[in-house]
């Protein structure tokens, strides 16, 4: 071959290698370019970004707004549960599941030639609503303050207030907005006052504001709730018997004896749902008067019974036991003289029986009832509460010709006798070193074994009185002990008299209140919660300096005049009885919850019933 040809065949090699170079067909980056130039790198994405995404609730969908072709769209991070992107046509749907805070997410869309991105900004807000439904018992002419609780997550409140909306006019229209610690906010609700005893059902809608003047609707504007209330009258008809299984409350001891325990606290350490107490069952009541008082606290229970006494001052009195499941008899006991409240503990109960020569300290056996010893004591007609059982098991008690106090151990061994102030009508305090005694005007301590003087704390403003008492001293923190003269407030009520905490490390009195405390006080975690005549109202103070922490105040205009009861204390309320109702009121709103029209002397026992005693009824109702 020539050089001609060669050069030739050359040439029309190298033009087929240019023609298909120029029609694509040599591979490369350029794909899809058509005319034979690259698709240029998609621009200009953006989307429209919603104000905020409401959980468990389908979102509009988002579609990008973008110049250029796009093969595929992604991000990063990955989009909140529930929401996805179209990773064709770069759509955002879905229904987010989980409550998320404002983040940013990166949107890709590319092609062969480049990307383009855009930052867009997804909230996904809930409004948490924990409160299922309100199903509540009530006095009547009292209002009830039940609570919504809301928990808003990733929603500005801003000065978040709320509107009821009930057209049965039920619950009123005002709510009150309490901020907790923790995010939660709590719309309180308050019940008609005005209405006639009757049930009373339907739903409350609450419309959420973030400003005063409720103008700028919530992005959740609204919730609604249902309800239930039994509003009830001191001549309703019995509500009917709700015997339920009892179980115990982990961790919470029976209401033993006086406030039901040796310190006299009163407190119950359960937290108790409003929106699940029933009426369990009513009784014919169980009367221990004396000579000032028309009732006195008579109940004490233990292992799924409670025992309770029916005397009078001069003649005998009978001891029963009965089931808290339906308060059926399981024995009782007759004493050929009067018979006082009894305690119970171990498996024994004790009870103070008699006057004069024939006074006496019985121990029973629980279950049956059989005597397990009787101990001589003195007195000179006074009338008593019940025994204190302390921490060792011995047996603590008011007595004496001329006054004084008796420790006995549990087979029925006088351990010593001391000499107090001749007052009816009281109970010891004792820890595990010691017994607390207090007669009016002075405060002994006394040594659980000996009886021996240990301290004697003097109110040099005490004002003498008629010889009771009325209850008990209550040990707080590290020898804080806080005691009123109560019936000075029952029986001289117009210059009534003080509330003082004495601390017994340094033999002081670290704080006194002026009132007409009536009761023996509660005691919680820091905080005295006690009952004052005058003014009326319960009285929440700090332990540490008496400062009046928060109040609530009965309605008068409905009949309430005074208080009977002494207080308990569980986690989250606070019982406590008028002349006309008993109430249950809420630490944190301070506020009733609900209520009943029974009034007379509380017991709450492990297995969560609580009694209300008076000379007529024996009311057990569910708090579980």
């Amino acid at each position: 071959m020539d050089l001609f040809k060669i050069t030739a065949a050359r040439a029309a090699i190298l033009s087929f290698v240019l023609l298909l170079s120029a029609c694509g067909g040599g591979g490369g980056d350029g794909g899809g370019g058509g005319g034979g130039t690259p698709a240029p790198a998609p621009s200009g994405l953006s989307y429209s970004p919603p104000p905020g995404l409401r959980m468990n609730t389908p979102m509009n969908s988002l579609s990008p707004s973008v110049s250029g072709t796009v093969t595929s769209y992604s991000v990063n991070p990955s989009l909140p549960p529930g929401l996805n992107l179209n990773a064709t046509t770069g759509v955002i749907s879905g229904t987010p599941t989980e409550p998320v805070a404002q983040t940013n997410y990166t949107i890709t869309a590319r092609n062969a030639s480049g990307t383009s991105t855009f930052v867009l900004s997804l909230r996904v807000f809930t409004l948490a609503v924990q409160t299922d439904n309100i199903v509540r018992l009530a006095a009547n002419g009292v209002s009830i303050n039940p609570g919504v609780i809301v928990r808003p997550i990733n929603i500005d409140v801003g000065i978040l207030t709320a509107r009821a909306v009930d057209t049965a006019g039920f619950i009123l229209p005002e709510v009150q907005v309490i901020a907790g610690d923790d995010g939660r906010y709590t719309l309180l609700l308050t019940s008609n006052p005005s209405v006639s005893p009757g049930s009373f059902s339907g739903a409350v809608t609450l419309n959420l504001c973030r400003d005063t003047a409720c103008t700028t609707p919530l992005e959740e504007p609204s919730v609604s709730v249902p309800f239930e209330v039994r509003v009830l009258g001191s001549n309703s008809e019995w509500p009917g018997d709700h015997t339920t299984t009892l179980t115990a409350w982990e961790g919470v001891s029976d209401w033993a004896m006086f406030q039901g325990n040796a310190s006299h606290t009163g407190f119950v350490p359960a937290t108790v749902d409003p929106d699940a107490v029933t009426p369990r069952w009513r009784s014919a009541g169980y009367q221990v008067p004396s000579t000032w008082t028309p009732y006195r606290a008579n109940l004490a229970t233990a292992d799924g019974l409670f025992y309770a006494v029916t005397s009078n001052y001069m003649d005998g009195g009978v001891l029963y036991a009965k089931r808290e499941h339906d308060g059926s008899e399981v024995w009782r006991r007759a004493f050929a003289d009067p018979a006082n409240p009894p305690a119970v503990k171990n498996g024994a109960v004790y009870l103070a029986t008699g006057h004069q020569e024939y006074t006496q300290m019985f121990g029973l056996a629980a279950n049956d009832g059989s005597v397990l010893f009787s101990a001589p004591m003195t007195s000179q007609w006074e009338t008593y509460f019940a025994p204190t059982i302390g921490p060792n098991g011995m047996v603590y008690a008011n007595g004496g010709t001329y006054g004084g106090m008796y420790a006995f151990n549990p087979a029925g061994n006088q351990l010593f006798f001391v000499y107090q102030a001749q007052v009816s009508n009281w109970s010891p305090a004792v820890d595990a070193n010691y017994a607390y005694s207090y007669t009016g005007g002075v405060l002994r301590v006394h040594d659980v074994l000996t009886g021996s003087l240990a301290r004697e704390i003097v109110d040099p403003m005490y004002m003498e009185h008629v010889g009771e008492h009325l209850g008990s001293p209550v040990l707080g923190s590290d020898g804080s002990i806080t005691v009123a003269h109560y019936s000075r407030a029952v029986l001289a009520s117009s210059t009534g008299n003080s509330l003082i905490n004495f601390r017994v490390s340094d033999g002081t009195i670290a704080w006194r209140s002026t009132g007409a405390y009536p009761t023996t006080p509660g005691y919680r975690a820091g905080v005295v919660y006690a009952t004052n005549n005058m003014p009326f109202r319960l009285e929440a103070r700090a332990e540490s300096d008496g400062d009046l922490l928060w109040e609530w105040s009965p309605s008068t205009a409905v009949g309430d005049t005074a208080f009977v009861s002494e207080v308990i204390v569980t986690n989250n309320l606070a019982f406590v009885s008028t002349d006309r109702a008993t109430y249950a009121v809420d630490l944190e709103t301070h506020r009733p919850v609900f209520s009943y029209p029974a009034a007379g002397k509380l017991a709450l026992s492990a297995n969560g019933v609580l009694y209300i005693q008076n000379a007529d009824f024996l009311t057990a109702l569910n708090l579980k």
